[in-house]
């Protein structure tokens, strides 16, 4: 009996070392990258392309899947379900600092493993080439005159570019009818088909059509000029202290082994480092911006607490 059972357990370590073998190092088959919005817009765009370079840099496929719908939350919530093994990841957009505060879903940085910060974003208030409004003083002005007339898209309600649309108002004194899309291609979209009046979104998302002539940039959401739009004027300049621009990093679920952590740290940032990244940001409207594990969940933990004033602040302002 004894030799009997000496027998299989040596057949169990076999198989089970063989097993151990096959799977090899990590990583050693494909990783998914949950995307929140729909393809097209800017969190797609850096999602995929940081997907090709990473790929490169662990030698396995990098395979992007867009889950859009609720600002982030329903693709949030269903990365933070997913075992912590390095094979699912995600797109960070400034929504995970948001959605908790919103009601969307009970997930934040704080059930996140997060990996890096690669970019910022600033939003930019476009409106169609035939428009009646030449500047952001003329479009306050027909807002004011006529409050909720205006009809303004956005990605979705309560992304970064819909809370921008009530910083906006609330800073501007104005009242404008939102219609939320699934991201800001769907909104641009809605845009150029003369279904909506203005749109606040990247400035990397409209510039496509801003340079073929459809668009016209009447302000750029920040303190800075946007280097794509270096004739448009930034609210700051208008007399108008607001703006919050967006911002892109990785997470995967809590719990990620350290070891994983880093190396897909080091990978993202080895991407970050290409003149292909380089030359995307620079064609796309982002600023560079890496920020460690360690700097992206601080940075992250701060916005959420900035968020959690603001946003029921606005809304409480909206009743």
């Amino acid at each position: 009996m004894h030799r009997r059972i000496t027998i299989v357990g040596a057949v169990l370590f076999v198989l089970l070392a063989g097993c151990e073998s096959r799977q090899g190092p990590y990583p050693s088959r494909e990783i998914k990258l949950i995307v929140q919005a729909s393809p097209g817009g800017i969190s797609d765009t850096v999602s995929r392309f940081m997907a090709s370079l990473i790929g490169k840099d662990l030698g396995v496929p990098v395979v992007c899947e867009n889950k859009p719908g609720a600002s982030g939350a329903l693709a949030f919530s269903y990365v933070t379900r997913r075992a912590p093994d390095g094979y699912t990841v995600a797109h960070a957009p400034v929504e995970i600092a948001m959605v908790r505060t919103l009601g969307y879903a009970e997930v934040g940085p704080a059930d996140m493993s997060l990996i890096c910060m690669v970019s910022k974003a600033p939003p930019v208030l476009v409106v169609r080439e035939d428009a009646p409004w030449r500047t952001f003083a003329e479009f306050l002005e027909a807002a004011r005159a006529k409050p909720g007339e205006i009809i303004m898209a956005n990605s979705g309600t309560g992304s970064i570019w819909h809370f921008n649309t009530m910083l906006m108002e609330q800073d501007c004194d104005v009242r404008v009818t939102h219609l939320p899309y699934s991201g800001s291609s769907g909104s641009l979209a809605s845009l150029l088909g003369g279904h909506v009046d203005a749109v606040i979104a990247g400035a990397g998302e409209a510039v496509s059509n801003v340079q073929a002539g459809s668009l016209r940039v009447l302000a750029v959401l920040d303190r800075e000029r946007s280097q794509l739009y270096p004739d448009a004027p930034t609210t700051y300049e208008l007399g108008f202290a607001f703006g919050a621009p967006a911002w892109s990093g990785f997470f995967a679920p809590r719990g990620l082994p350290p070891e994983i952590q880093g190396r897909l740290e080091q990978a993202f940032e080895r991407a970050f480092t290409t003149p292909e990244w380089s030359g995307l940001c620079r064609e796309r409207g982002l600023e560079p911006a890496f920020l460690s594990s360690a700097d992206f969940r601080k940075f992250a933990d701060e916005q959420a607490a900035f968020f959690g004033e603001e946003i029921p602040r606005l809304l409480r302002m909206k009743r």
